[in-house]
């Protein structure tokens, strides 16, 4: 580690995430600048693993086993899951979260590790494989950005806020009609200051915990891609909900917001 990417009462748990998380970015920026693991398979339309996203997930697994024995493993390229044992954790990771990114040769991608224990959301871990930033939480203490605490105050006047939105392929959104969702998109094209498609949804929602983003909205996201992020934007102080306002769905839509502005986009997507 070059710096310390956590604060300095971070619990173990936490650190040992992070080192995981750090481990396998580090063998996916290994593998995107050499070239290998980039080749595609298609899971379905527009959906493509590569062999990074497997041999990721598996250093990642065993990085967790190693500090967490027993725990349970949710991958998204399902390489090493595991069941928990009593009492043990579950860590649901996206290898690499911006798959047409890396595989494209785009450098904008984000390993994504979430704990649960009991069904709840207690800890998440977003990195930035290719700038080595570390976004993480645990719940009721609070989120960071490389060790500094995320702490969001209300956003400017509209014409000054930035949006991240996804731009769906045919037959993504499923939350809200098409239309809608098209509808809200024109919307935050004609009266905010930019929309930003980035490609990483993991780390989309990690940018408007961390102010870079005012808000984000896309559908048919599932916990590996927006779990840990999540986490870290309302540890942040900013809201996460469906496109419908109400609790996430798994898969479902995703809307972000700082404070101030939720309620500005959920108009547009509700309509």
């Amino acid at each position: 580690m070059t710096r310390d990417h956590l604060p300095p009462d971070a619990s173990p748990e936490l650190r040992a995430i992070a080192a995981a998380a750090l481990a396998g970015g580090a063998l996916a920026r290994r593998m995107l600048q050499s070239g290998r693991g980039a080749a595609l398979a298609s899971k379905g339309r527009a959906d493509y693993q590569t062999e990074a996203d497997r041999a990721v997930e598996a250093e990642i697994a065993a990085a967790l086993r190693a500090a967490f024995p027993g725990c349970g493993i949710a991958g998204e390229e399902q390489v090493a899951d595991a069941a928990p044992a009593p009492g043990q954790p579950v860590f649901v990771i996206d290898p690499i979260d911006g798959t047409t990114n890396f595989a494209w040769g785009i450098p904008h991608f984000a390993v994504v590790i979430a704990e649960l224990r009991d069904g709840a959301l207690c800890r998440g871990v977003t990195l930035d494989a290719m700038l080595g930033e570390l976004f993480a939480a645990e719940a009721g203490q609070g989120a960071w950005l490389d060790g500094q605490r995320l702490a969001l105050v209300a956003g400017g006047a509209l014409p000054d806020v930035v949006i991240g939105a996804g731009l769906p392929i045919r037959g993504q959104v499923r939350s809200v009609s098409e239309a809608r969702y098209h509808a809200a998109l024109a919307r935050a094209m004609d009266e905010t200051a930019g929309v930003r498609r980035l490609g990483s949804s993991a780390l989309s929602i990690a940018y408007v915990a961390a102010g870079r983003l005012d808000g984000f909205f896309e559908d048919m996201l599932s916990l590996h891609d927006y779990g840990a992020s999540a986490l870290i934007l309302r540890e942040a102080g900013g809201t996460v909900t469906g496109l419908d306002g109400g609790p996430l769905q798994d898969p479902g839509g995703v809307l972000a917001a700082a404070p101030g502005l939720h309620g500005w986009l959920l108009d547009g997507l509700a309509g």
